[in-house]
């Protein structure tokens, strides 16, 4: 795959709710069911009376405002539904793997692929250096890894090479070359449901539906 072949994150345009956001969700004409201060948990969800567990990791208030909206009609008549994010925690990239300092760093328009990696204080002597990975959800069901040679950036200013980052992307760092889909699928799932410390924002719905695509980032010609 070339550069400008890369596709783009499916991340919302608006605001994507996540672990650590506080939430006043308000019925208009039901009062009584409104409640403040609501903390979405690490696991992505919040507990709301009558419609129980509620997956909101990934959504924006709008779409949990029609998804309640959604649950409550089979309860109460024409609910009115208003979603209020009161606290807001930052979007983030994930720089994990053979990195000094492995975790989510907050994203800002127009990080790199390389910059990110200085922000994780660079790699490890056991890190596959010419086989990172950035790996970016295209949609609901979509996995892409993207797999560039750093020594192609720094030593052959192929800059061309050194992606810009979206929100929630995963920069992963082996300690050897996924030679195949099948070992970008098997690491990704170690990534995503092993024990962790950090909270992978967006990454928490993972069903057996993903379609996983991997591919090199090469510069044509060269």
């Amino acid at each position: 795959m070339v550069p400008g072949d890369i596709p783009s994150s499916c991340a919302p345009e608006d605001y994507a709710l996540g672990y650590g956001d506080e939430l006043d969700i308000v019925f208009l004409f039901n009062p009584e069911i409104s409640r403040k201060g609501i903390k979405v948990r690490p696991d992505g969800k919040i507990s709301y009376p009558y419609v129980g567990e509620v997956e909101v990791d990934g959504l924006t208030a709008t779409a949990l405002d029609n998804l309640l909206t959604e649950k409550f009609s089979e309860i109460i008549r024409e609910p009115e539904i208003s979603v209020i994010v009161q606290e807001f925690q930052p979007q983030q990239v994930y720089v994990l793997g053979e990195v000094m300092a492995p975790g989510g760093y907050d994203f800002n328009r127009g990080l790199t692929l390389v910059q990110s990696l200085t922000l994780a204080r660079g790699l490890q002597k056991t890190a596959s250096k010419n086989n990172v990975v950035v790996v970016r959800r295209t949609s609901p069901d979509r996995i892409v890894g993207l797999e560039v040679n750093i020594d192609n950036i720094l030593k052959h200013n192929q800059y061309e090479l050194d992606i810009p980052l979206e929100p929630y992307d995963i920069v992963y760092v082996p300690k050897s070359r996924l030679a195949s889909t099948q070992q970008f699928v098997e690491s990704m799932y170690s990534i995503l449901y092993k024990p962790m410390d950090m909270y992978l924002k967006t990454w928490q719905m993972l069903n057996a539906k993903v379609l996983f695509e991997y591919y090199q980032v090469m510069i044509e010609n060269r």
